[in-house]
Formats: C-alpha cells, structure tokens, sequence
C-alpha cells in the first residue's frame, strides 16, 4: 500500500496524528492536498505561521483565530493551542516538525491534540524528512514515508521537460539513462536537474550526472567517488575483477556501489562502545541489508594491496556511482541523533540504487568484525596479498604509461601497487629514474613484516584469493637479511 493509499485508510478510521517522511514538504502537501480538497486544510510554519491553503481552510482559519491576530500563531505551541478551535474535518500541516519534537512544550501540546482531534476527524499531519519520535507520543503517531519518485515518475518528468522545452522526446537509451542518474532525487529536484541540463541539442548527462552526485553529498556521511578509474587501469588481482564483472552485469543488474573503508576501525567498538551509537549503527545495518536482500564481498589485505581501488573502479566499470559510506561522520554525541543520520544515508542509497546494491567494504583485520555482520556479505571474502612478480610487472607498466617513464624498473620484491605507483610519481615529479627514486621507498613488506605475516596466517585455507582461483595458499617467505624473499610452496 502507498503513502496516499495509507493517509486515506488513516483518515478514515479518524487518526488524530500523523507523521510523514518526505524529502519534499511542499508536493507532499500538494498531493494530499488533492485528497481532501473539500475539508478545511491549513498549514503552519515558524515564519508565517497558521495559514490557510483552501476557502473551507479560510474559514476554518477565522474560527480558530477568534479576535487574535495570525502573528500569534507563530509560536509552535501556540499554534498547537491555537489548532484546538479548528473545527471537524480540518486537515493541518506542520512543516519541519522534526525540529521541534524534542521541546517537552511542544510534545504535551501535540498530545492534548489526540483526543481532541480523533473524535471529530481532525488530523494533525507532521511533515520532515526523518522522525525520531518522543516515547511520549511514539504510540500515538502513526509514522508513514513519501518515497522517491520511481523510474515510472522520473521518466514522466523527463518527458514533460522536453515538451516544455519543445523538444523532441529523447530515444529510449537517453531515456534510461537520464532515469538512472536522476534516481534518488526528489520529484522537484530531479525537474529542475532536468531542466538545468536540456539544450538545443538534447539533454546533457554529464550534467545530470553531476546534478546527482551533489545530492548525494548533501547527505551526511555520504560521498560520491569522482576518479573515473574502471578494472583495466588496475594491474593485477584478475580473480576478483573477473568476478565483480559477472556480478554487477548479473541477472540482478547493480544500481550503485555502497564502499566503506577499514570497516573494522568502525565497528571495532561495537561491543564495548558505552554511548550505545556502535551498537545502534551495528543493529540498523545489519536490519537494512535483511529488509533490502543487500550483499556484498569483504576485501581483506595489507594497505596497498589495491582493495580500495579496485572497489572504488567497480562503479566506472558500469557507469554507476560508488557511493562512500563514512559512519564515523555520521555519529554525534546522542544515539537516536546518530542512527537517524544513519537512516536518512540509507534511504538515499535505497532511491539512488532502486534497493540493487553492491557493498564492498575493506579491512586489515577482519577478526575485530562482528560475525552477524560478516555474514550479510554472502559474496564472500577475497585475501589481497602482496603482487606476485607478474602482477608487479603489469602495474610497473601501467604506471610507467602514465607518468610517460622509460628508466628501467628497480628492484621491487614484497612492494605493493600503491609503492609502485608512489615510485612513478616521485620519478615524475622529481625528475629522476625509477631505481634512484626507489631509494626513497620503504615497503611495507620490510615496515610491517609482522602484521603482513599475521594477515596470511590468518586468510590461508579460509578466504578466496583476488589474484587466481580458489582458496588463498599462503606462500612461506624464507627470512632473508634483505627484506626480499623466495617462496617454496606447501
């Protein structure tokens, strides 16, 4: 049943308090507007306050008002007094009512409503783009969601834009694509997006596209990754980029890539953390991706080993974004606060994404991860070792194009991407040849030897390996003075 279909149900039986979800007010107004277009319908807000939106709302106005000026009802409790006179039938709205909820006032003052309201037919709509309701009223509300415009409503939008334009309809493959990078809009920004990004010519993408990455920034915690990179820019790790190829061209088709990164570091307190906001994050995640079937892979390596990359290219490799998750951005001092920020990030990925997801998170010590979580990420867990020599030879060259360098490669035992492409920079920038700009390289195989040993023990016989098929097999690195190795197998 949808929204509309819930307000009508709810208007029926009398329900005195109603509070919608919606990421536009005002044509969520409009539309339920339309629904009771022959009952008194106001509207208040902390500017204007009390006001009326029809000839039965004008009326219903003066009643309330009495010999008071409007000016009075500016005050959010004085409005709620004020609504007490309203007669039978009246429909109000209060904008950006999640605002005022917490104020104890306001809270008493919308409970006196209930009765009131409930035995005349009178409702109370509370409007905002996410409720956190005071257990004083959270029983006496009955909470709803205005979703995103779907593909229908967004490829309703784009044909009333060219027709206002007085163009003509764009071919089907513009179409599809201009839906895709105006999902997770509102229906008011994505006819403005729209419009912005018609010319003469057709309808730019490249500008819609950006349209739609700054909404998605806008959202706390959430960022939109520019790079551009796709798999053939990675030298390397085959296994997995074969087989997030297969996944994000499956039969499910992939709408956006959800990335976090170090994941453990955000969910390394989950159990001990005494605020409450780890465990709170823990438990509407792990709630999010049951209700929308979302999966994912675990990405497990040393730093460098191009966990990050790879998930960051994923998305370029479809022409989809890859939407950054940061929770530590999202967490605030107070619990409820922090995991209604949460919600509001996971909404917008559910509109960008259609509810088609992939998740990659990254990790450099999966042992911290709590196993309930760990297990949503079906797709499995890939082991990210250092570059083998043939690996190490594909990134030297991809990096040598890039930075236009024809100086022989230095020895490069145990490095990883992310120091090769250091190397090439450094050559670059500084003017010099790879070997000389090697001497200012320490690898992280020589840095980190330990934490490097301790992650192959830990990934050996139990994750997949990025690089070839199957099961990771740890290779033994003999211990040698110089840092370098040679390997003998099991």
């Amino acid at each position: 049943m949808d929204m509309i279909a819930q307000f009508n149900a709810a208007r029926r039986v009398s329900t005195p308090i109603v509070a919608i979800s919606t990421p536009d007010p005002a044509q969520t107004m409009l539309t339920l507007q339309s629904e009771v277009m022959d009952a008194p319908c106001l509207s208040w807000d902390l500017v204007r306050g009390l006001i009326a939106l029809n000839r039965p709302g004008e009326d219903a106005l003066a009643q309330a008002l009495g010999n008071a000026s409007r000016d009075r009802t500016i005050n959010p409790v004085a409005f709620l007094t004020f609504a007490q006179n309203l007669p039978e039938r009246t429909t109000v709205f209060m904008l950006q009512a999640h605002r005022f909820l917490q104020s104890e006032a306001v809270t008493q003052a919308i409970w006196l409503l209930r009765d009131l309201f409930k035995a005349n037919e009178r409702t109370l709509i509370l409007l905002g783009p996410e409720f956190l309701l005071p257990p004083e009223i959270a029983q006496d509300v009955l909470l709803l969601e205005e979703p995103l415009p779907n593909e229908a409503a967004l490829t309703q939008i784009i044909a009333d834009q060219y027709d206002a334009g007085q163009l003509n309809q764009p071919s089907m493959e513009t179409k599809d694509a201009a839906v895709s990078a105006l999902l997770g809009l509102s229906a008011f920004s994505a006819e403005q997006a729209t419009a912005i990004s018609l010319e003469q010519t057709g309808l730019n993408l490249r500008t819609l596209w950006e349209k739609k990455r700054a909404m998605i920034e806008q959202t706390r915690g959430l960022s939109v990754w520019r790079g551009g990179e796709t798999f053939e820019q990675i030298g390397g790790v085959e296994m997995v980029k074969s087989f997030l190829r297969l996944v994000l061209r499956g039969r499910r088709p992939i709408r956006a890539i959800v990335f976090i990164d170090e994941i453990e570091k955000q969910f390394a307190g989950a159990t001990t953390d005494t605020s409450g906001v780890s465990q709170g994050y823990l438990g509407t995640l792990l709630s999010y991706m049951q209700d929308q079937q979302a999966t994912g892979v675990i990405f497990i390596g040393p730093p460098g080993s191009a966990k990050s990359m790879v998930a960051k290219a994923a998305g370029a490799e479809v022409n989809i974004p890859t939407i950054a998750l940061d929770l530590n951005g999202l967490k605030s001092q107070f619990v409820g606060s922090s995991e209604t920020a949460l919600r509001t990030a996971l909404k917008v990925i559910t509109a960008v994404s259609q509810g088609r997801s992939l998740w990659i998170v990254t990790c450099n010590s999966i042992g911290v991860l709590p196993p309930e979580l760990r297990r949503r990420f079906k797709l499995g867990t890939f082991f990210f070792d250092l570059p083998s020599s043939e690996e190490r030879s594909l990134i030297w060259t991809l990096y040598k194009k890039q930075y236009t360098l024809n100086s022989p490669v230095p020895a490069d035992e145990g490095w990883t991407g992310a120091e090769i492409a250091q190397c090439a920079e450094l050559a670059w920038q500084l003017g010099i040849s790879l070997i000389e700009a090697s001497a200012f390289i320490v690898p992280i195989a020589i840095s980190a030897a330990d934490q490097i040993q301790r992650l192959r023990d830990d990934a050996s016989g139990k994750f997949l390996s990025a690089s070839y098929p199957g099961v990771y097999r740890q290779e033994r690195p003999s211990p040698v003075n110089s840092g370098r190795r040679v390997t003998i197998r099991p």
